[in-house]
């Protein structure tokens, strides 16, 4: 008996940024791994889409900057997708919704964020 194929998973929207960044004409992947602060091969293998190194862990440390850098967003890591710098903002300000629990875990999940300037400030007075 043959077992149905898998449907591959659709890679995440900051993958998508790379591989489009990386497809422009005179982008180099050393550029793009040097922006990055990764190596080449990690990009390359990420764009042919053999990575296999934990993407969970490049996601967690390089997709907030890819999508930055290439495609003028912010990674939001509760959301697990991406959103304009305004709507980042408007979540970090927004009060606290304890009527809500999507909101409540949202609300929860920016305090600790790293692009929580707040955060990114006390990481670094702490590193001092």
């Amino acid at each position: 008996m043959r077992h149905p194929t898998l449907m591959p998973l659709q890679d995440p929207q900051w993958v998508d940024v790379l591989r489009a960044e990386a497809a422009k004409p005179g982008r180099s992947k050393q550029a793009i791994a040097d922006e990055l602060d990764v190596s080449r091969t990690a990009i390359s293998l990420i764009v042919a889409g053999k990575y296999s190194a934990g993407m969970d862990k490049f996601a967690e440390k390089h997709a907030s900057k890819v999508m930055a850098l290439y495609a003028h967003q912010v990674w939001c890591p509760h959301l697990r997708a991406s959103i304009t710098p305004d709507a980042c903002a408007d979540h970090l300000s927004a009060p606290m919704n304890t009527s809500d629990p999507a909101k409540l875990k949202h609300w929860a999940a920016c305090r600790s964020c790293k692009n929580n300037p707040l955060v990114r400030e006390s990481e670094v007075k702490n590193a001092v």
